[in-house]
């Protein structure tokens, strides 16, 4: 290798007498022939691409078409040459003779190999070791193993319209030669479309070679030589082991110190904007990158698409055995029709590959109520004939199903039940089912007959049906009876299968753990092209795991192999000796001479790698949507590799919650950590940088979008940045494992039976939907429609906007609907006896099954009490249900859920339990709990299918009895209760002793359990002492016994401004030292005295410049876009995010945190329109810090109010100490 390494270099200078091949007159002539007969040029894109056969040196071409034919012929024998070149160089004295024998060996063989050079051609071909060219009926390729030794593969098996198959090698070529001269399999579709150079060359492409060739202070060299140099650009030194190398365990080592290495040298970096050489790490990433071919990679599996993977299945028939993980449908262009995608197991590979099943013929169902009697539609009267099921049947028979065009229908009686929102429709009745395709239109969901009052079930999607029908619940093992192989290939996965109808579907009854899944996390540089103003994509790394489990811990380190690709914008060159930088560093980087290159190649990497799972960070709002329009834009072909559905027309990008992109990727599970983050932790804003800083406990270093075209002005600048790119790919990946967001999602999906792909986009109510949907099914229920919401819910708040501020609180949080949980009135002070905390577990779910609250359960209003008691605008709270009733469904399943928790936490006890399990049971019993606690949440959620504000107020106003009820108690027992909110109390005990408090806690809790079946009150914490300012906000310290009566103590902050994030740090540090003292033990005046220290000090180094920027920098989230915003001027955070979002690289949209600080710039505006960006502040010498204003706004209002409570501070002498 290192040999390679070193004499590659020499040939680019001293070897070019063997670019040609040596052959006679005959054997050309015979080549030329052979050529014309082969009919490999499958599509043309409509580029008039004319092959005839012969060298470029055949016919005097002027310069131009020289320019465009370069690549199309030139780049043919250059490649083959070169890898025979190199490869010679390693076996033998390195002499020009050498490379001729090595050369004349091979003859015919470029004509395979050198189609990658080719950039359409390439595009075209590139899948075509994935599928054969459907010209004529496909030959039947075996499984190829991943290059068994000494049989070289042919890297593109094409079917010319003669089935003959090209023979992969020429026949005379030795034994020894015929090895290299064939790229090996490991080589096979990694780099199909990898060219240098677009097809269309511009002018001064030609003019950069030439002067390419007198700078290295040669002749200027013929054409062919220029392809080979370019070659040499855009694909960098493929040899046998390609990108995929797979980490070996012994080198995992060293990536803590890869990460320390970077982090120490790059603090001297940060100080200074641009990024210094001499701050550049020397140890780089790629030093592990390991040359053996371990187990690790899989197989190159190729496989006959009429022979399907079959296996006995549970009757002992053959059937296709299938671990579903992501579902897709088209509603509109494909009724009826479901793709599931997963993994099927490969008994002769040994391993598991993609899989796509094309369900069909899912029909639309239909639910007709019959009328008491009929009525007259023409005037809306009711007459004396009574409905029978014949007569529904007639009415949609004669009249409907004509109208709709529905030519074939099947029809049947059944018996159903509901118990939803809608006025007047009986809790159980006879409806005519009737069932019909999905390719005739949906009807109208408000169809009335003469017959039939009402028409449920219209617009439910065909994937609904399929998941409700056979049950299945989320990814796990299907069996797919009597699977067709597909006539077309509708997918880009390596098996594909049709079920010709859904009951062919079944869920496996063993629980088989799921198969290992592909994972590759993602990361991009992006700059802005200063003409177009659009993001052009300069770098990729990928990091790639083959068999990550999503069933126990993550694996070490969470990747095996990874590629990275680097292009460069249009206005900037390579540093000149990059080439040999990267390979001095034994990095495995792809070099583009384009961006449509880099695409290119990456979807030929994605095609190859084929993940289940896509990890990235902001991947929904950012990577995915610039990706697919700069593919676009590029005009790359097969955009959809990106996903796993072969498509044509890309979906409408940037639309609001990632749809199109979510389409776009469909079979492939998207996993943005900044969407997983958001639901599992707590953070002050949500950018990688904040995640890695409090996720992964190490810093990351950003390289700023402006500071992207400087990367190139020299080779150190472009690893370093190359290395950060791959870096943040790291750092996206470990943040999953951290999180354990995959097993997580599949626990969740699983427990709710949604699809996996929608758990990881965030977004509760789908979850409990899907939980609710399955479980009503199952007992014959009819299901709410989907209801179709005129103004999506983000827009709540754009009424009237001439008043921001108002206007939030007036519409944002338009009066409640109904009311929620009781907040007692505090008892403001500063304690410092032990104060008992006491909350109720799962309140809210624990009244739904205490009092049996159901759909099914509690008596709603019919539709005229309903309007009655709108018009008195008094708020309706359903009665009770009758204890006698049986238990509801929705009390039904939050047991179920409450009862699998405490099963998993029993199982967590068991005293030898390996760590894989309890991590296992761990997410498990989370998962479980998230689904149980929002269960309510769907109730009262006014955009969800099952709301029901009849209940949700029911739940709440228990709620508030319960609290209310309790208080009572409490002070019955001479307590002093000083707080309550929703679910927990604050009791002063008025003791010193811990033991007694516990006592005391115990006995009221004992009290209190009594009255209920269910419902539980537990000790929630002990405060030794607390500051309570207002409703929800306090401070305190808790204490946590370590048994014999001694305890240790913790701050604990609820509500106050200083965790909040629209407050600067400084501030919160200031506060959080006050806090400190006001709770230590130390007597009143000596804390007023370290206060009034430390205020007078900080007061003194804000206005002496001794604080560090980013302690004034104040984060506030966006609610909307900034472009939504009504009044962008007032709004500091707003004002800055159109700033960003004007300078280009990643935009900030609703939901993002935007960094601001007040700044003095010369101008007398108000201090809320002097926000600038921080690194606004670091370039242009105007700005300075408003000290004045970090004082009186920041520091001053957030010490106040923490001192209300304390008697010898007044908010004068904190203005007073802070100057």
């Amino acid at each position: 290798k290192k040999a390679k390494a070193g004499e590659k270099i020499k040939y680019e200078v001293e070897e070019f007498t063997s670019v040609y091949d040596e052959v006679d007159e005959e054997e050309y002539s015979k080549m030329v022939r052979e050529r014309q007969d082969d009919d490999w040029i499958v599509d043309d894109d409509g580029v008039g691409y004319v092959e005839d056969g012969r060298e470029i040196f055949d016919e005097e071409l002027d310069d131009d078409a020289l320019g465009s034919s370069k690549k199309g012929k030139g780049g043919r024998t250059s490649m083959g040459d070169k890898k025979n070149m190199k490869k010679s160089v390693v076996s033998k004295p390195n002499t020009i003779k050498s490379m001729f024998i090595a050369s004349a060996g091979k003859k015919n063989t470029d004509k395979t190999v050198d189609l990658s050079k080719d950039d359409l051609l390439g595009d075209i071909l590139q899948d075509l070791n994935a599928e054969t060219v459907p010209i004529s009926p496909p030959p039947i390729i075996m499984l190829k193993r991943k290059r068994s030794t000494g049989v070289p593969l042919n890297p593109f098996s094409v079917q010319s319209q003669t089935p003959k198959v090209i023979t992969p090698i020429s026949k005379k070529a030795p034994a020894h030669l015929r090895k290299e001269a064939l790229p090996p399999a490991s080589f096979r579709p990694k780099h199909p479309n990898y060219t240098a150079k677009s097809v269309i060359v511009s002018e001064n492409e030609d003019t950069k070679n030439v002067q390419k060739a007198m700078e290295n202070g040669e002749i200027v060299k013929t054409t062919e030589e220029k392809a080979v140099e370019d070659d040499d650009q855009g694909m960098m030194d493929f040899d046998d082991e390609d990108f995929d190398e797979p980490m070996e365990a012994e080198h995992v080592e060293t990536i803590p110190e890869t990460a320390k290495s970077l982090k120490g040298d790059k603090e001297i970096e940060k100080k200074e904007t641009s990024v210094l050489s001499c701050s550049l790490p020397d140890i780089s990433c790629w030093d592990r990158t390991d040359e053996d071919e371990a187990d690790l990679v899989v197989a190159e599996v190729q496989l006959d698409p009429n022979l399907l993977p079959l296996v006995n299945g549970e009757d002992d028939d053959q059937v296709l055995r299938f671990y579903w993980l992501d579902a897709y449908e088209d509603q509109y262009n494909q009724p009826g029709v479901v793709f599931l995608f997963g993994k099927v197991w490969i008994e002769s590979a040994n391993t598991y590959v993609s899989c796509c099943v094309t369900v069909k013929n899912i029909e639309r169902t239909v639910y007709l109520l019959p009328r008491e009697t009929e009525i007259d539609l023409s005037t809306g009267k009711e007459t004396e004939t009574p409905v029978t099921i014949m007569s529904v049947f007639k009415e949609f028979n004669d009249c409907i199903s004509p109208k709709y065009k529905i030519m074939k229908f099947k029809s049947k009686k059944v018996e159903k039940y509901y118990a939803f929102e809608m006025p007047d429709i009986p809790a159980k009745s006879e409806y005519l089912e009737v069932k019909y395709s999905a390719e005739c239109p949906r009807l109208p969901q408000d169809l009335k007959g003469q017959t039939f009052s009402h028409v449920f079930g219209t617009n439910t999607s065909s994937l609904e049906l399929l998941l409700l029908n056979r049950k299945i619940k989320g990814p796990c093992w299907l069996e797919i009876k009597n699977p067709q192989p597909s006539n077309q290939s509708v997918s880009w996965c390596k098996v594909e299968a049709v079920a010709m109808k859904p009951g062919l579907v079944n869920v496996v009854k063993d629980l088989s753990p799921p198969p290992p899944v592909v994972v590759m996390s993602l990361s991009m540089k992006t700059t802005q092209n200063p003409k177009t103003h659009q993001n052009e994509i300069v770098a990729i790394a990928a990091l790639v795991h083959q068999k990550f489990p999503l069933d126990k811990a993550p694996p070490q380190p969470p990747f095996q192999t990874h590629f990275c690709a680097v292009s460069k914008p249009n206005d900037c060159i390579f540093p000149y000796d990059f080439k040999e930088t990267i390979k001095k560093k034994n990095a495995k980087i792809e070099i583009a001479a384009t961006e449509r290159t880099l695409l290119g190649f990456f979807l030929a990497k994605i095609h190859k790698i084929d993940p289940d799972v896509v990890v990235g960070h902001n991947i929904y709002g950012f990577d995915l949507e610039v990706l697919l329009q700069r593919i676009n834009v590029c005009k790359v072909p097969h955009w959809s590799k990106i996903g796993r559905l072969r498509r044509s027309n890309m979906p409408k990008l940037g639309g609001r919650g990632g749809f199109a992109e979510r389409n776009a990727a469909c079979g492939r599970m998207i996993c943005d950590v900044e969407i997983s983050a958001k639901e599992l932790i707590r953070c002050k804003s949500y950018h990688l940088s904040e995640l890695v800083r409090q996720i992964l406990k190490t810093e990351r270093i950003t390289i700023l979008p402006e500071e992207i075209r400087n990367m190139y002005s020299d080779s150190p600048h472009l690893m370093f940045m190359l290395e950060n790119t791959w870096t943040d790919a790291k750092f996206i990946l470990q943040i999953m494992c951290e999180l354990n967001v995959l097993p997580l999602a599949l626990q969740i999906t699983n427990i709710s039976g949604n699809v996996m792909s929608r758990t990881m986009m965030g977004g509760r109510s789908e979850r409990n939907e899907f939980l609710l949907l399955h479980a009503f099914h199952e007992k014959d229920y009819i299901v709410p429609d989907k209801q179709v919401f005129k103004k999506p819910p983000q827009k709540l708040v754009d009424e009237d906007e001439d008043f921001e501020d108002q206007n939030k609180s007036k519409i944002g949080k338009k009066k409640a609907a109904y009311a929620g949980g009781l907040v007692l009135d505090p008892k403001v002070g500063f304690y410092d006896k032990f104060i008992l905390l006491l909350d109720f577990n799962s309140l809210y779910p624990s009244i739904i099954q205490e009092f049996n609250i159901c759909f099914t359960t509690v008596q709603r209003l019919s539709s005229e009490a309903h309007k009655r008691a709108e018009v008195e605008e008094e708020e309706e709270i359903p009665e009770l249900p009758d204890p006698s009733l049986e238990m509801g469904v929705l009390p039904k399943e939050i047991r179920k859920l409450v009862e699998r928790r405490r099963q998993v936490k029993q199982l967590m006890k068991q005293p030898d339990l390996n760590p894989d399990l309890y991590l296992q049971y761990d997410i498990r019993q989370k998962a479980l709990k998230l689904t149980a606690n929002s269960m309510y949440g769907c109730l009262g959620f006014s955009y969800s299918r099952f709301y029901a504000k009849p209940l949700a107020a029911l739940v709440t106003h228990k709620g508030r009895e319960i609290l209310m009820h309790t208080k009572e108690m409490v002070q019955k027992m001479n307590l002093e209760v000083i707080y309550g909110d929703t679910d927990s109390i604050m009791i002063n005990t008025n003791s010193t002793n811990l033991d007694e408090v516990f006592k005391l806690g115990n006995k009221i809790k004992s009290e209190v359990n009594k009255l209920y079946k269910l419902l539980e009150i537990d000790i929630d914490g002990v405060f030794k002492s607390l500051l309570l300012l207002k409703k929800k906000k306090y401070a305190a310290l808790t204490v946590e016994p370590t048994g014999d009566g001694k305890y240790v103590t913790k701050q604990e902050l609820k509500g106050l401004d200083i965790v909040r994030r629209d407050w600067c740090d400084l501030a919160k540090e200031t506060g959080n030292y006050i806090i400190g003292q006001i709770l230590s033990d130390q007597p009143r005046d000596i804390i007023v005295e370290n206060i009034q220290r430390r205020l007078i000090e900080i007061g003194e180094n804000v206005i002496n410049g001794q604080i560090p920027v980013n302690k004034f920098e104040i984060n506030k989230a966006l609610t909307k876009d900034p472009q939504d915003y009504p009044d962008k001027k007032s709004l500091p955070h707003v004002h800055v995010a159109m700033w960003i979002n004007s300078q280009g690289g990643r935009k900030v949209k609703a939901g993002d945190t935007v960094s601001y600080i007040i700044c003095q710039d010369g101008s007398d505006l108000s201090a809320s329109q002097r926000a600038y960006a921080p690194e606004q502040l670091q370039k242009q010498d105007s700005l300075t810090i408003d000290t004045q204003y970090y004082l009186s706004q920041q520091i001053h209002p957030v010490v106040a109010r923490i001192c209300e409570p304390i008697e010898g501070i007044d908010s004068v002498l904190i203005a007073t100490w802070l100057g």
